[in-house]
């Protein structure tokens, strides 16, 4: 039997969020105030915006880009919202949501602790990014999880009223 080459699935060795934003430069420094963010490589256009930099947030490598719209690259802050949330593992929620909000983050939901195991809040950046910081309070298995889970959206169903779920 001939196999087609064209219909192998080629390999994805990483994926990299490529985050626009309005004022590059100003993200580059809030990210690395707040989150310890390593500049690796900034590229600037003769318009002296940020065509491409690439910073590293532990062991990720995040890119930025300016706006540009005339090439169709616009930040959340041109759609008044965002389609992505970037979940960052880190060792103490509550420092680094302090941090956050100090440095002009809105916090959308403060540090809370969930039953599948992790110490979560939820913050928005200047530049429009939504960032899920959490930290591990418990390992559980993929199994405990699902349970938990479970076990939270039937109590949710049962009592709508103290679960804040009005269906």
């Amino acid at each position: 039997m001939t196999h087609n080459p064209a219909d192998r699935l080629p390999v994805i060795r990483d994926v990299y969020p490529y985050l626009c934003v309005r004022d590059a430069a100003a993200a580059i420094e809030f990210y690395n105030h707040v989150f310890g963010a390593e500049e690796v490589t900034r590229l600037t256009d003769a318009s002296g915006r940020v065509a491409h930099a690439e910073l590293k947030l532990g062991a990720t490598v995040v890119m930025l880009v300016d706006e540009h719209p005339e090439y169709g690259i616009r930040s959340p802050l041109a759609f008044g919202g965002t389609g992505l949330t970037l979940h960052l593992h880190v060792d103490d929620v509550d420092i680094l949501t302090a941090r956050a909000r100090q440095a002009g983050a809105e916090v959308l939901r403060e540090p809370t602790d969930y039953g599948h195991g992790e110490r979560q809040s939820r913050v928005r950046d200047p530049f429009g990014h939504e960032w899920l910081l959490g930290h591990e309070l418990e390992a559980l298995s993929p199994e405990e999880i699902a349970r938990r889970y479970e076990a939270e959206q039937r109590s949710a169903i049962q009592d709508p009223v103290r679960t804040g779920s009005t269906g």
